[in-house]
């Protein structure tokens, strides 16, 4: 029988599929009224099973030997979930955060923040069953989803690549063969919002059906500028959503699914809250109201995200084995240009960011752009006939070609502050798996699986930090200039320069390095004039006047003004910082897994389990100019990539091996239908990659070089440096229960503890300080003992649920709460090593305890097949809590959880 779902969608939200979801438990059977109910005269409670297949076959969540959740696609909805960022939360462990337009995960404390060409992210992110590499702009595919699954712990063996904390699939309904059926919906909200969701299964023939989706959702900002700017400010969504599939089973052995979908995010992105100007006057986090009221300045952010793909899916089913074959490409262009606001609104605020004319037309910006084609393949054999020994076996094969741009200009600086990251990264991926159970008995099994993977990279492309000198009236060095005004644009991937030595004639002139910086720029604002000021080229002090440059002043009563003549006394560029970027890395691994699990009766499962996973290694930046300096080791294990023109450090795979066992149980406890679950676990996390924003004096001194002869304007450029610092351990227990009392009443609860503890590290440079601005702190500090960041001790999760039963139709109410510890959001730890005594606000991490809750109600009309009308509260206390924070020298950028929002949502079904 083939292994694929023709249900018609469910029309209402059912209480076992609240309680379950809500509950944040891994645990999949529920008990429900059967249909049969009908008032106070109704069936007794009754099992129905919820199946997953994060093992990739189909059974019950509660006979899986491991960690898993299942969350109902309409419970998600009923919840207000609207995207994957919602998904903070949703079990403890689970954390997700947008930084920046990335979405990042962490389970149990495994995650990455390198959002990069550098690297990969730790927990691997499916669409459908798809590896998704980049999940930027992954966030807007929940519309007709069937359910969420999450596998808890490294899945090296049957999900593969950078699968070390775990993987989440975001499965969407298939096709239904001979149903003729559709639903649309509209809702409303707060913040403006509202959304529209269609969804049509037509039966094309007897053996093919076709499902089409849509989805369109549109909100205002959850920002509000309270300056005097009057911009828009981000947080501003306008989302577009489709998906196609066309299924086929030409007879009993065979199916055949083709399916493509498209994501739109034209919104204002994510540039978080900068509280560097607050904690600088020594106003605490706890004392600003809402992180959300900002100064803003420039102008309103722009998100321009195209995210689709297309799949091919191939299923036949013989007598002993099956086959699946899976052809899959995803097309990711995510594109933000922002100006950040000034500072979160605090009494006194306007007081700090005098001159108002100069903050405020104020144009230094960033864009980033990821642009990610990536192609998955891959064959499957297992077997169907019923043998002791269940198996499967393929071959995975992925492709991804990835550019990254990262430009920033710095409008009004003085000496002219920017930069540009300008890469290509290619990546073949390979692996052969095998995994096989063998019942022993009806109750004894053991499965063993074994994974080989072999990575290749190659990165190319151009780093560059520009600055310029420009003289004054005396010639004191150095004035701003305007850019990034009205109208100006970033070459991006339109660049045709990369190596400034244009003539090849070994030296990089004055005027190629102008050239350089010109060619990055395809239109410059309105009222910029950098181009102005190199027209004609750059010009030293001896320069005749009609060969010198107009001088414009733009920062008031500084040391630096104009000579009376109003012209420039010499500009030219400042030479050292274009870095040409190369790298190339080659490495296979191996994961494997091995449990062993026994069935005490038919409902008391206990196991155990020892289950590896791998993270792909990756690049650093190139540094220039280092002939002699020698290989490099930056993983202890290996060298690193280096030739005599440029030092390429590179970084080895993560590894995770989790050890962990279990017990899961069902049983009556009086009358009230009881389950109860409980796991203990520890990770061994070993060569723990971090990534870090640090100068190239600071890198070259992590690996030990000699920089005495180095240009200083060479080794002040910040570059972003990732290493394996160091190993951890994480240890802990959860415990699951849940209950079914009579009356419709439904409790459950999760409890989470967790140990997240630096091992053996290396001394690693104080990325929250750099070298050229804060030498004294910049410097190697011990993080061992550090708790690793988004690993609160203590997490809970509640739900309680409710189902009335009218004459009309069904009444049903949910309300979910949960806690979280203290956490540290980077692996310092708030610690000041230089002021231990008194710490430095701006090096504040943490984020304090806290209490969320969620509620929904739901009325389905009649057997919930004809209409239903829904109303849900997300964030009910309204809480303002950080799901990311970056710290550097200049910033403590925070990024935070959707705050209060609620609606009401009307479905119709047909």
């Amino acid at each position: 029988m083939l292994l694929t779902e023709h249900r018609k969608p469910r029309s209402a939200f059912h209480p076992f599929y609240a309680a379950l979801a809500a509950s944040m438990l891994a645990t999949p059977l529920a008990y429900a009224q059967t249909d049969e109910d009908d008032g106070d005269n109704r069936a007794p409670l009754a099992l129905e099973e919820v199946v997953v297949t994060v093992e990739r076959k189909t059974q019950s969540l509660q006979n899986l030997a491991g960690t898993a959740a299942s969350f109902d696609g309409e419970f998600l909805k009923t919840m207000g979930v609207q995207n994957f960022q919602d998904m903070d939360g949703a079990i403890p462990g689970l954390s997700v955060a947008n930084n920046g337009g990335n979405i990042e995960v962490y389970i149990r404390g495994i995650g990455s923040s390198n959002n990069t060409e550098l690297g990969d992210p730790a927990a691997a992110t499916h669409l459908n069953g798809v590896y998704v590499p980049r999940p930027s702009g992954f966030g807007s595919a929940f519309f007709d989803i069937q359910r969420v699954e999450v596998n808890v712990g490294p899945q090296g063996t049957l999900r593969g690549r950078n699968a070390t904390a775990g993987s989440v699939d975001i499965i969407p309904w298939k096709p239904g063969i001979g149903v003729f059926d559709g639903a649309i919906e509209a809702s409303v909200g707060n913040f403006g919002e509202w959304s529209t969701e269609g969804v049509l299964n037509i039966p094309v023939s007897d053996n093919s059906a076709l499902r089409i989706a849509g989805y369109k959702l549109e909100h205002d900002s959850y920002y509000r500028d309270v300056g005097p700017a009057n911009v828009g400010v981000a947080e501003a969504a306008d989302n577009t959503g489709a998906r196609i599939t066309y299924l086929i089973e030409p007879n009993d052995q065979w199916a055949i699914t083709l399916t493509g979908d498209y994501i739109s995010e034209q919104g204002t992105g994510y540039t978080g809250t900068n509280y560097a100007n607050a904690l600088g006057n020594d106003i605490r986090p706890e004392d600003i109201s809402s992180p959300r009221n900002v100064i803003a300045r420039a102008f309103e952010p722009i998100e321009d995200t195209k995210h689709y793909g297309i799949k091919a899916q191939i299923d036949w089913v013989g007598d002993r084995i099956g086959v699946e074959f899976i052809s899959s490409y995803r097309d990711l262009v995510y594109d933000y240009t922002a100006a950040t606001p000034l500072a979160p609104d605090y009494p006194g605020v306007l007081e700090t960011l005098q001159p108002f004319d100069e903050n405020f037309d104020n144009f230094s910006q960033f864009r980033l752009i990821t642009d990610s084609e990536s192609t998955v393949n891959e064959l499957r054999f297992f077997n169907v006939d019923g043998s002791a020994l269940e198996w499967t076996a393929g071959a995975f094969l992925f492709e991804e070609e990835q550019r990254t741009f990262l430009g920033s200009t710095g409008d009004r600086t003085l000496f002219f502050s920017g930069n540009e990251f300008n890469q290509r990264t290619d990546t073949d991926s390979l692996a052969f798996y095998a995994d096989g159970t063998y019942n022993f008995s009806d109750r004894l099994r053991f499965t063993a699986g074994v994974r080989y993977s072999t990575d290749e990279k190659q990165r190319f492309g151009v780093n560059a930090r520009y600055g310029f000198a420009l003289g004054a009236g005396d010639f004191a060095c150095c004035g701003g200039v305007r850019v990034g005004t009205e109208g100006f644009e970033f070459a991006a991937f339109g660049r045709s320069i990369f190596n400034p030595d244009t003539n090849g004639d070994g030296a990089t002139s004055d005027q190629e390095v102008i050239d350089f910086y010109f060619d990055g720029i395809s239109q410059f604002g309105a009222r910029d004039n950098v181009d102005d000021v190199f027209a004609n080229g750059p010009f030293g002090g001896d320069a005749p006047p009609e060969a010198r440059a107009p001088c414009l002043d733009t920062i008031a009563n500084d040391f630096w003004n104009c000579a009376a003549d109003g012209l420039l006394t010499y500009a030219v560029p400042f030479q050292g910082a274009i870095a040409l970027q190369n790298g190339a890395l080659d490495a296979s691994f191996t994961d494997w897994r091995a449990r062993i699990e026994y069935d005490l009766t038919d409902d008391n499962l206990i196991y155990g389990l020892i289950a590896t996973g791998n993270k792909s290694g990756g690049f650093n930046d190139n540094i220039p100019n280092t002939e002699g300096l020698g290989p490099i080791n930056t993983a202890g294990n290996a060298p690193a990539a280096f030739d005599t023109e440029t030092l390429a450090p590179t970084y080895d795979s993560e590894q995770v091996t989790l050890f962990e066992i279990g017990s899961k149980n069902e049983f009556l406890w009086g009358e009230t239908v009881t389950r109860i679950n409980a796991t203990a676990f520890y990770y061994d996390y070993e060569d723990l990659v971090l990534s870090t924003l640090v100068s190239t004096a600071q890198v070259l001194d992590f690996v030990g070089a000699d920089t005495s002869d180095l240009d200083p304007s060479l080794t002040a450029q910040v570059v972003n440096f990732n290493f394996n610092a160091s190993d951890a351990e994480i240890y802990g227990a959860q415990i699951e229960g849940s209950f079914f009392f009579p009356g419709d009443w439904n409790l459950n609860a999760t409890l989470l503890w967790l140990e997240a503890e630096v091992k053996d590290s290396l001394e690693i440079q104080d990325s929250r300080f750099q070298a050229d601005v804060a030498p004294d702190d910049a410097v190697n500090r011990s993080i061992a003992g550090n708790r690793l960041p988004r690993t609160p001790e203590i997490q809970f999760n509640a739900s309680l649920s409710k189902s009335w039963y009218l004459p009309t139709g069904r009444l049903d109410w949910i309300t979910s709460t949960g806690y979280r510890d203290d956490q540290f959001m980077t692996i310092f730890n708030s610690e000041d090593f230089s002021q231990p005594e008194d710490p430095r606000l701006r090096l504040n991490d943490r984020v304090d305890s806290y209490w969320t809750t969620d509620t929904g109600l739901a009325y389905a009309h009649g057997d919930g097949e004809s209409w239903t009308l829904e109303g849900y509260v997300q964030n009910v206390t309204d809480e303002q809590n950080e799901q990311a924070i970056i710290i550097t020298q200049f910033d403590n950028t925070r990024f935070f959880q959707r705050p209060r929002t609620y609606g009401l949502r009307f479905r119709l079904r047909f």
